[in-house]
């Protein structure tokens, strides 16, 4: 029995008048079944039809919103990667290194200070054009890992070089303009100041009155010296371009004050109870006498033990230099001098040094040897010599030293 014969009536409502959870629209494609048309089915073979005329239409919807969300999903990660790219690419140009490219150009010159650090090189090449930026310049020094080999002084480099090829270029002892000089120990400041005019082409006018304001020069406190003699330490030094004659004389007497103070040379001439001058002359005269390490502090001995007894210490170099001083040869020296050098004469050391000493002999005048001596002569021609306490016996060397023409 079909439901319309027990007084049911079905009647399919259009598909407008389903309820929203039935409607096509809100179901899912597999919730429609559509039932084939029959007359006991108790439905209309047409709403069957439109249903599934519908259904089809709404998975055609459901497929172009798929692909469209899809092609939205697409063009919005497109969009966002090249913003993204442009946004990188900004950013890193913001952050990179400004710098030339190649060795440069043409030429200049810069000057690196002691104590530099491989940023203050960079700002000296910046100001200077020589790099485009200071990173470049420090990029490049930390590369090489060579910063701690950036010597100080005048250097020619290009413009507008690369900052690795800066780098090189300050690295290269070619590029640095110097003029080198060893000054030997025992020169006397007039020896010296000649030198220092030839090889560094400062006048030597303008050196020999440098050499007299002694207060610029830096001399160490406690030595109250009466000139510059002895204070020129003896060692090789490197000349800026373009240095002015109380600069270049400044090396030399920032060498001397660098030495004593490693040696504590004012206290150990306290300890033998001299001034840290008079101990200063007496290492000048050792200087200008001695040829042998072995002989320096037997010669500071012997004039210790002469100036105990206030004898005259007759050392010939004194009575020379006091000569030399006058604008005369001292070969020309007669020993008969009136003069405070002629230590043959006058009782005690000479007023100043009379040559500029070296380490060795400074050491050995606050360090004299022990002995009774109060002679030395010359015994050969290499320069040794003999030391004693006997007239007689220094009396014969002299003799023979003249005679050989060792000595005067």
């Amino acid at each position: 029995m079909n439901r319309a014969a027990e007084g049911h009536v079905s009647v399919e409502r259009p598909i407008d008048e389903l309820q929203e959870d039935d409607h096509p629209l809100f179901g899912s494609t597999e919730d429609v079944h559509l039932e084939a048309a029959h007359p006991d089915s108790g439905h209309y073979a047409v709403g069957g039809r439109r249903q599934a005329q519908r259904a089809r239409r709404l998975q055609r919807k459901r497929r172009r919103r798929r692909r469209f969300i899809a092609l939205v999903s697409v063009i919005v990660i497109i969009a966002v990667v090249t913003a993204g790219w442009l946004i990188v690419g900004k950013v890193a140009n913001r952050f990179q290194v400004a710098d030339y490219t190649g060795s440069g150009h043409g030429t200049t010159r810069i000057q690196i200070h002691p104590g530099d650090t491989a940023d203050d090189v960079a700002a000296i090449l910046l100001k200077a054009n020589v790099v485009k930026s200071t990173r470049a310049f420090v990029n490049a020094a930390k590369a090489s890992g060579q910063s701690s080999d950036i010597q100080p002084g005048v250097y020619q480099v290009k413009l507008e070089s690369s900052g690795k090829a800066a780098m090189s270029q300050i690295l290269d002892p070619a590029n640095r303009l110097v003029s080198k000089l060893t000054v030997p120990e025992g020169y006397t400041v007039k020896q010296i100041l000649a030198s220092l005019a030839q090889k560094t082409g400062v006048p030597l006018a303008q050196l020999t009155s440098a050499s007299t304001n002694l207060t610029a020069l830096g001399l160490p406190d406690g030595y109250a010296p009466k000139s510059v003699e002895g204070f020129l330490f003896p060692a090789t030094y490197d000349f800026n371009p373009d240095m002015s004659a109380t600069a270049v004389l400044q090396l030399l007497t920032e060498q001397f004050n660098s030495e004593v103070a490693k040696i504590n040379f004012s206290a150990e001439a306290k300890a033998v109870n001299l001034t840290p001058y008079q101990a200063l002359i007496i290492a000048s005269l050792i200087e200008s006498e001695a040829k042998f390490p072995e002989d320096r502090p037997k010669i500071a001995r012997v004039i210790l033990n002469r100036i105990a007894q206030h004898t005259p210490i007759g050392i010939d170099a004194a009575n020379r230099y006091g000569v030399a001083l006058t604008g005369k040869d001292p070969n020309s020296t007669t020993y008969q001098e009136d003069s405070p050098y002629n230590v043959r004469t006058h009782l005690g050391l000479p007023p100043t040094p009379v040559s500029n000493p070296g380490e060795a002999s400074l050491q050995a005048a606050v360090n004299p040897a022990a002995g009774d001596w109060l002679y030395y002569v010359v015994i050969d021609k290499e320069g040794h010599h003999l030391f004693t306490s006997d007239q007689t016996v220094w009396s014969n060397a002299q003799q023979k030293c003249v005679a050989n023409g060792w000595c005067h």
